[in-house]
């Protein structure tokens, strides 16, 4: 490979995995600059850069560039397309550098491309040495590329999680404002129905009615301060709690979303389970969060069971709790990941990817475990466990 196609190869390179419009090389004599290679270098851009480089102004800006070893750029009308300069003096002790055109900015890790492509171009004639030098120099401009769409990937991904943020943030807030506006026309009607109650004699065929409407109000009212109480952003309390009642709450919660989804939900909890040390609102999450993922994963309706039971694991004693579904189950890929924050499969869907990784976190600041079991198109387990020692204090 002789120097001019090491060169050439070089500024192709460069150019495709950086923002540059056009690069070409150029070298200083006693009779000023000349061009030597260039890549994407129309004539009409050839005449232009050759008098740019016949410009004394211009010049001197060139050479102070190169006898100072460092990257210049400046605004310039040199193309049309491109309103902007940047030179790139040589590392290997010779006098020419890259003239490189841009629209507007070169990104910086663009700029590191071009400064490792300028390491590249060896001062000897050495054939083997330079085809090696132009690998090694091709390979590191490959990783910086990468590493530049990597960030740029994660920039977005993160921008559009905040906005998923404050658009939770924004639901949360209402969902309270809803909660309270329902919960003063619910105590209104309780009121005022205990005392028409109270005013009818016990034959009045009125009774039954306003003792149903009183019983319908109250479970509203019920739910209500569930949600308020769910809602609320508290300290974290811990105090010795019953899973089974804990889960009989939720289901109050999530009943008529059962019933609307067509979600058949059997309870298989057994009677009489230790108490564990446990943050009552915050396992109330965990468990709405697992609820709600089986729901998703049964569009077209199905069958969810919850159970709970005592175990023992590695010669400790736990509570058990799990939520199966029968839905359309997980991928082997996305199994290892569905604890991830903000990795989601139903992002289409308005998932956040948040629910998971929330409840990982809690069941882990309780010492506890959490596992799933999942085959696609047979559905999942959700197993946690809470450890039975925490509750000695």
């Amino acid at each position: 490979m002789t120097k001019t196609s090491l060169v050439e190869a070089v500024l192709k390179e460069a150019c495709a995995l950086s923002d540059a419009c056009w690069a070409a090389r150029v070298s200083y004599s006693l009779n000023g600059w000349s061009l030597l290679e260039s890549h994407r270098l129309t004539k009409k851009r050839e005449a232009c850069l050759r008098d740019f480089l016949a410009d004394k102004a211009n010049s001197a800006w060139l050479g102070g560039a190169l006898s100072g070893g460092r990257s210049r750029s400046r605004a310039c009308d040199l193309d049309p397309d491109c309103r902007k300069v940047f030179i790139f003096p040589s590392y290997a002790g010779e006098n020419w550098l890259f003239v490189v055109s841009a629209a507007e900015n070169l990104s910086k890790a663009s700029q590191q491309v071009w400064r490792l492509a300028a390491m590249a171009i060896p001062s000897g004639d050495d054939a083997a040495d330079q085809t090696h030098q132009l690998k090694q120099a091709v390979t590191e401009m490959e990783e910086i590329q990468q590493e530049l769409r990597a960030r740029i990937a994660a920039q977005r991904e993160a921008e559009s999680r905040l906005v998923q943020a404050a658009k939770l943030a924004a639901v949360g807030e209402m969902a309270a404002g809803i909660a309270h506006e329902l919960n003063n026309p619910l105590t209104s009607v309780v009121g005022f129905t205990e005392l028409s109650i109270e005013s009818l004699s016990i034959e009045s065929p009125l009774r039954h009615d306003l003792e149903l409407v009183l019983r319908e109000a109250n479970r509203a009212r019920s739910v209500v301060r569930r949600l308020l109480d769910f809602a609320r952003q508290r300290e974290v309390v811990r105090t010795r709690g019953d899973i089974n009642e804990i889960v009989d709450e939720v289901v109050v919660l999530t009943k008529h979303l059962l019933l609307t989804s067509g979600v058949e939900l059997r309870m298989k909890l057994k009677p009489g389970l230790p108490w564990v040390l446990i943050d009552r609102n915050q396992i109330k999450q965990v468990l709405l969060n697992l609820v709600n993922n089986a729901l998703y994963a049964m569009p077209n309706g199905g069958m969810m069971a919850i159970e709970t039971w005592e175990q023992e694991r590695h010669g400790a004693p736990f509570v058990a709790l799990a939520v199966r579904d029968s839905g359309e189950g997980i991928s082997p890929q996305n199994l290892e990941r569905i604890f991830e924050p903000f990795f989601t499969t139903r992002g289409d869907q308005g998932g956040t990817g948040l629910g998971l990784s929330v409840t990982y976190g809690i069941v882990t600041e309780h010492g506890g475990v959490i596992e799933v079991e999942s085959q696609v198109n047979s559905g999942s387990s959700f197993l946690v466990y809470f450890p039975l020692q925490e509750q000695e204090v």
